[in-house]
């Protein structure tokens, strides 16, 4: 493995193509617009009341040697001179999310950056320290806690708040506190529900295309990936999370929901519908400062992800800023966030709510207004530009989000899917269109021929367009998967978002060397434990093949003794339905497993010998239905068909 490890390594730098003459004109030609003044600004705040220092930090799993988190593999962007191979703004962004350490945001509040994707603030209370978000896993977590204990002493955890329902901030809770711990756990309303639909239901397809917006498989390099525009990447350690989550829901006339915890008194704004469907801003009085949630990042953020999600609605989160502002604004003195820096001042942090409220709002009345001249999902994606009042705020570049996916966002969410010609309502599928192009246009080889000049034209997104036509007619054509990489990978090198530099990286990697499994997923053990087996028990319903199991007509019961639960089930009209927390008579069949078994059968549908599953009844009826469910390939097809 280690031979192969480092002989792929070999073939990696051999491969990877310097920036072409194009590409470098284009971002010299961008070095030379830049607003010094305003990365000036950016790069004072990133380093504001630092603390404690923590250069490049590298976090263990538990008794091993198996880095979770490793800043040092980006020291490489410590040197002087910016490479023509990265779009030069995201250069000095991902600079500026190198500092890692503890800072100051206020005399009680503070902040652990640098230590994963997002950051970890604490509270001072009356009996200990109340955390603001967990980090995405267990071990990154724990080292972020044991950063500050280092600091202040031993402290004692009094509560834990999680602004919203992404991984990345409440996946390290088991860091902070012990599974059994009796610490009051405070969410947003309906936090739970938006856990388990997008991080369990779709979990399985948004972990493989998570591979690709996070660039996993990329060398840390100048020609691989820098950064995420909102932090470094995901860590890669154990996600967790928690039972008897407090969820915080707002049934009075007031704008907001007030608490006072160990002590503290704070305001909670719920915001749903924003950057996740169960988000909440915290403000404290005392402090004068607001916790803006992911409402609110050093960057231009998503309407649309690209690993997938539903869209979110800029409507709603502009309103909720200028809401924030009503409540708040005249009363702040800081404005701090769970990913990148905070700000300070009164004018300057309404300045900056005001500017990323503004360009959400925007980017939604700007796609509106071409929507209803006419004009399609992939035009407005071009048409729609920022005003220089907007995009020369550092704040608002497109460093995680872009201007461009996020109009087309907008098209999704008011018109759908179809653009209105009828050529395009029942398409081709790729495989199929594309023998018939290659046809057409002459075959493989003339196609390539042409394509071949087009790349020495520098017209990259055109080749890599035509090169896929090769590639989905004939998934053997060696020499159309290399020039569509080389493409790829010349888009990646001017890309100012980082997630749109990863996916055409990790896109040209995939067709150079093939898939490289990336074992991480958001359904883990520890979250399947705290999880209602309702929802366990869900994922056979999105996996049973409807046509297979179209005439069955019978019910099961599950018995999972170390979860003390049990529950009965139908399959019917290709249907699989959960009925009741209780077994049934009647049943065909009757399943008793452990929670591993059944773990493993809901994810993958790994099968177990009789002697693991205790089946009692139509066994026939119990192999039937395990051969409707699909088997589970976490590391689908992508850029080939």
């Amino acid at each position: 493995m280690a031979f192969y490890s480092y002989t792929r390594e070999m073939d990696l730098n051999n491969t990877r193509k310097e920036a072409t003459s194009k590409t470098s004109l284009i971002n010299n030609s961008i070095y030379q617009q830049m607003n010094w003044a305003k990365l000036k600004a950016e790069q004072k705040l990133a380093s504001q009341n630092m603390l404690v220092q923590v250069p490049l930090p590298v976090i263990y799993r538990k008794n091993t040697s198996k880095t979770v988190w490793d800043l040092t593999r980006y020291s490489f962007l410590l040197q002087e001179q910016i490479p023509e191979t990265v779009h030069p703004k995201l250069w000095e962004q991902g600079k500026l999310n190198l500092h890692s350490g503890l800072f100051k945001v206020t005399e009680n509040i503070y902040q652990v950056r640098g230590f994963d994707l997002a950051n970890m603030s604490v509270v001072r209370g009356k009996t200990g320290w109340i955390v603001i978000d967990c980090l995405t896993s267990q071990e990154t977590a724990a080292a972020a806690l044991e950063l500050l204990k280092e600091h202040f002493g031993s402290f004692q955890i009094s509560a834990i708040i999680f602004t919203h329902s992404h991984v990345d901030h409440y996946g390290g809770v088991l860091g902070i506190l012990p599974s059994e711990s009796t610490v009051n756990v405070y969410a947003p309303n309906k936090f739970m529900k938006s856990v388990i639909q997008e991080n369990v239901t779709t979990g399985v397809a948004m972990s493989r295309r998570s591979v690709f917006m996070y660039g996993e498989p990329l060398p840390n390099d100048n020609k691989g990936q820098i950064d995420d525009g909102i932090g470094k990447t995901l860590s890669k350690g154990t996600v967790t999370l928690i039972r008897d989550v407090q969820e915080i829901s707002n049934n009075s006339h007031l704008p907001y929901v007030e608490k006072v915890i160990d002590g503290v008194e704070i305001q909670f704004q719920l915001t749903p519908g924003t950057e996740a469907p169960a988000e909440m801003n915290l403000y404290f009085p005392i402090e004068k400062s607001l916790c803006i949630a992911e409402n609110c990042t050093a960057t231009l953020h998503n309407i649309y992800t690209l690993r997938g999600a539903q869209v979110r609605d800029p409507v709603a989160w502009a309103a909720y800023l200028q809401q924030a502002i009503d409540l708040f604004g005249d009363r702040i003195t800081s404005v701090f966030g769970v990913h990148n820096w905070p700000r300070f001042g009164t004018e300057n942090c309404i300045d900056y709510m005001e500017k990323q409220r503004d360009v959400y709002q925007y980017i939604n009345d700007q796609t509106l207004r071409l929507i209803n001249l006419g004009y399609t999902l992939e035009e407005v994606g071009r048409m729609v530009t920022l005003p220089e009042c907007l995009s020369d705020e550092w704040y608002n570049s497109s460093f995680y989000g872009t201007v461009n996916h996020n109009s087309k966002a907008v098209y999704q969410k008011y018109m759908g899917w179809y653009n209105g010609n009828p050529v395009d309502l029942n398409k081709l599928l790729p495989e199929e269109s594309a023998k018939k192009y290659i046809e057409f246009m002459g075959g493989e080889d003339a196609v390539l021929k042409k394509a071949k000049k087009s790349f020495h034209d520098g017209e990259y997104q055109w080749v890599a367009e035509v090169t896929k036509h090769v590639i989905f007619s004939n998934p053997n054509n060696e020499a159309a998967k290399l020039l569509c990489a080389d493409a790829l990978e010349q888009l990646g090198y001017i890309s100012e978002s980082g997630p749109w530099r990863n996916e055409y990286l990790t896109g040209a990697q995939e067709l150079r060397f093939g898939k490289t499994p990336i074992p991480i997923s958001t359904i883990t053990k520890e979250v399947l434990d705290v999880i209602p087996l309702e929802n366990i028990l869900y994922l056979f319903s999105i996996r049973i093949n409807g046509i297979k199991a179209g005439n069955f007509d019978f019910k099961i019961n599950f018995v999972i003794p170390d979860r003390k639960e049990k529950a009965s089930t139908e399959v019917k009209r290709g249907i699989f339905r959960y009925l009741k927390s209780e077994v049934i008579g009647g049943a065909a069949v009757t399943v008793t497993m452990w929670k591993d078994q059944l773990y493993e059968l809901v994810t993958t549908n790994n099968r177990f010998g009789n002697s693991i599953i205790l089946i009692q009844g139509d066994k026939h009826k119990w192999d039937s239905f395990l051969e409707a469910i699909d088997k589970i390939n976490p590391n689908f097809n992508i850029m080939t068909p």
